[in-house]
């Protein structure tokens, strides 16, 4: 692509500036909102449901799953519990579906989730698919992830992917008993995570849900995709140790998939948790959070 290809740059309040798709933020809103007038409000919201997987997830499940339970019923939210031992799937509020593979294997887990995704769209009008450390959210201004699935007609949209951080120096630990954006102030966008994870046809995903396996991309400016890997050093580290001590499926350690979940060493994880990710050359643009988001999350 040539610079005269590249588009003016148009943006709003809650955009980041130097966002490395800011310049086609304009067009897609203009497309996205021209594609809604001209069509009726549906009658009745469409069926929705969201699914999940996890493996002994007891800070990060509670968090997704009190968020998500605000917009989905408890019969249509979905959760391969991948043989959790710790207590934290043994609750009311979704539906637990077992599944069984001994450690980290991102083809597995693409599969077993994809499997779902294409049986639940028989019942359901829309399903989201995120990790158990993701939370999809439109800016403020648009309303809440309720109101934005109300209307959602798409076949699939594009998250724009951030990435909360703790700022040590001034940040206490997180505390669990409180929300999460009142107490983290910073975040960076990450293109790793503008993931497809709204979407009404079945998918095929690429490792780790990061695209469509055929690499198109449908981009949505007004839908945030928050991680919150490091939304505390010492909850990060240890969710580290934890990961690191299942096995490594050998395709994924031969590819490098999910490498950083392996860093435990103190130095190289400070390195990391403020560095850059493994596999990338940008580093972090750490932005304060719009106070607008503190409700969200």
């Amino acid at each position: 692509m040539s610079p005269t290809d590249i588009p003016p740059v148009e943006l709003e309040p809650q955009d980041s500036p130097d966002h490395p798709l800011a310049p086609w933020f304009g067009n897609a809103r203009r497309e996205r909102r021209a594609h809604y007038a001209s069509r009726p409000r549906p009658k009745l919201p469409p069926r929705r449901a969201i699914i999940t997987i996890v493996n002994n997830e007891s800070v990060l499940f509670p968090i997704w799953l009190r968020y998500y339970a605000r917009f989905f019923a408890a019969d249509d939210i979905y959760v391969l519990d991948n043989e959790s031992t710790d207590g934290s799937t043994v609750r009311d509020g979704f539906v637990r579906i077992p599944v069984v593979r001994d450690g980290l294997d991102n083809l597995w887990m693409v599969g077993q989730v994809q499997e779902l995704q294409h049986e639940l769209l028989d019942r359901y009008d829309l399903v989201v698919v995120t990790d158990v450390d993701e939370i999809v959210a439109p800016t403020p201004a648009h309303g809440t992830l309720g109101q934005y699935l109300d209307r959602f007609d798409e076949e699939w949209v594009n998250c724009l992917g951030y990435q909360v951080i703790h700022c040590q120096h001034h940040e206490p630990p997180l505390r669990l008993d409180r929300s999460i954006l009142s107490q983290r102030g910073h975040w960076f966008f990450d293109d790793i995570y503008d993931k497809p994870a709204v979407a009404t046809v079945p998918m095929t995903w690429r490792p780790g849900f990061h695209g469509r396996s055929d690499f198109h991309f449908n981009l949505e400016p007004d839908l945030r995709l928050i991680h919150l890997h490091r939304m505390d050093y010492d909850i990060c580290l240890e969710r580290h140790r934890v990961r690191s001590r299942r096995p490594w499926a050998e395709l994924d350690a031969r590819k490098g998939w999910g490498a950083h979940n392996f860093i435990t060493d103190e130095a190289e994880f400070r390195r990391w948790f403020y560095g850059r990710d493994l596999g990338t050359e940008a580093g972090m643009n750490i932005e304060r959070i719009p106070r607008s988001w503190r409700a969200v999350l």
